[in-house]
């Protein structure tokens, strides 16, 4: 899930690699609050400055919910199998008969 995506905004910006370190998430956390009070504002021109592991660049409120979007599409095949994954554990994990050697 850290290793990031990539995004092509379609325009002169390019392709970037968007990052999805624990580090990342924070700064997410910081442009997806101002985002979605520039929507709440009706607000969808104003520019905000992010930094994607291809460099710096300039998105609106709209652009990064699609960011957003895509970084779902993206992550949510992950989380799916994680989730199967979880499933075939057995509930008493602890129990020593699932982990002596024959």
């Amino acid at each position: 899930l850290s290793l990031g995506f990539v995004y092509a905004f379609g325009d002169a910006r390019g392709v970037h690699h968007i990052g999805t370190s624990p580090a990342d998430m924070i700064g997410w956390g910081e442009v997806s609050t101002y985002a979605g009070a520039l929507l709440d504002s009706g607000d969808i021109e104003t520019k905000i400055a992010i930094v994607t592991d291809t460099g710096p660049c300039h998105v609106t409120a709209p652009e990064w919910r699609a960011i957003e979007i895509a970084a779902a599409v993206f992550r949510q095949p992950i989380w799916a199998r994680s989730f199967l994954l979880s499933l075939s554990l057995p509930t008493d994990y602890s129990s020593d008969a699932h982990w002596k050697s024959a």
